[in-house]
């Protein structure tokens, strides 16, 4: 087994290679700047506390959820592919975004990724909209360098590609037998005109490269998800208030069953393509939630507000955008809370912006906590 340096450099890496995309006859992409969040200080220390340290804590007031943005392409399905071919197709149109989540089980190295292909009769204009991918041989590890990157680029804009009639882009990377790629790629499909034009992505794995990826056949699913759901991004304005004492909400809880705890607006039913049947997203990968945290301490005293997240339904490796920094934890799991903020709010409060999504691999839901105690 790797050490943990070892399979960190050997993700960066790996994620490098999906920074540019390939496509026949059209121009290189332009770099532009990005505008997502700011590098976590790698100084930043990975602080925990048993989760039993914060009980008891009340269920907050849950804020509603605006869905908004393009089209959200979830592939997820077959999980494991023990064969080269098509994991999911689609057509979509404007700005979209593809998560990809393939551990390559066919025994020997493939190239993983999405094909976005030129299915209108006119000249097609793509743009980039932010992209992250990971490759590693522990899956969650490959979800957090994958959320990282994006939610670092996420807000950028800069020519992919011009696609004539029957052209495909390309965006993959090579992923060793056992291995996980993870992959968030956001892109924008204009007319010549600048309306939003149509093209059809295709998320698949080859050893060698389809002359159409149209014609791949799309494999078999498995227990996991694919489908096409209607936003990739929710909105909303979380309130925490000091007299509340500890408190907690729950992120990306189960849509369906007995562990539902799901805020109001925060799923969409989709549709999965390849079979016509109606499917739901547990966990919501792929989504961004863009939530305000605004802090009311009704007190007549300066007060320490402490934040947190625990994993209540499992472990994995995490990261959520917070007061404009990128934060990522080590190992999680559900029995430990990783303190992301400790910060002092005056009579008239603070709000911060906070950005999180559940990363591939890692379980569900993600339960933040506030606790606060007189400033000292």
């Amino acid at each position: 087994m790797r050490s943990h340096g070892q399979k960190l450099a050997y993700s960066l890496v790996a994620a490098s290679l999906l920074l540019g995309g390939t496509v026949s006859a059209s121009p290189p992409a332009v770099p532009e700047s990005g505008a997502g969040l700011q590098a976590m200080a790698k100084d930043q220390p990975f602080v925990t506390v048993p989760i039993e340290s914060l009980k008891p804590a009340q269920a907050m007031e849950k804020p509603v959820l605006t869905p908004t943005g393009g089209q959200l392409i979830l592939s997820d399905s077959p999980e494991m592919p023990t064969a080269p071919g098509a994991y999911y197709r689609d057509r979509v149109t404007g700005s979209f975004r593809v998560f990809y989540h393939h551990l390559n089980n066919t025994g020997a190295p493939l190239q993983i990724g999405a094909a976005v292909t030129n299915t209108s009769g006119y000249t097609v204009k793509l743009y980039e909209e932010g992209s992250g991918a990971g490759v590693d041989y522990y899956p969650d590890v490959a979800g957090q360098i994958a959320l990282a990157a994006f939610l670092k680029d996420r807000g950028s804009k800069r020519p992919a590609a011009v696609l004539k009639p029957g052209e495909t882009y390309w965006r993959t990377a090579e992923v060793p037998a056992t291995h996980t790629l993870s992959g968030i790629l956001q892109l924008r499909a204009e007319s010549a005109s600048g309306g939003a034009a149509p093209v059809t992505v295709t998320t698949l794995g080859y050893a060698m490269r389809p002359a159409d990826p149209l014609a791949e056949p799309v494999l078999p699913p498995d227990r996991h998800i694919r489908g096409t759901f209607p936003h990739y991004d929710r909105t909303g304005t979380l309130v925490y208030k000091t007299s509340a004492g500890n408190s907690l909400l729950r992120v990306d809880s189960s849509p369906t069953g007995q562990w539902a705890d799901f805020m109001p607006g925060e799923y969409e039913q989709g549709v999965d393509a390849t079979s016509g049947a109606a499917v739901l997203n547990p966990g919501n990968y792929g989504v961004i939630y863009d939530m305000s945290v605004e802090i009311e301490n009704d007190s007549d005293e300066r007060r320490t507000v402490g934040v947190y997240l625990n994993p209540s339904g499992g472990s994995g490796h995490y990261t959520i955008g917070w007061g404009g920094k990128l934060l990522n934890s080590g190992f999680l799991n559900y029995t430990m809370a990783w303190q992301l903020s400790e910060f002092n709010v005056g009579r008239k409060g603070k709000t911060v912006p906070s950005r999180l999504s559940l990363t591939g691999g890692s379980a569900g839901p993600q339960t933040l906590y506030f606790t606060n105690r007189p400033f000292q």
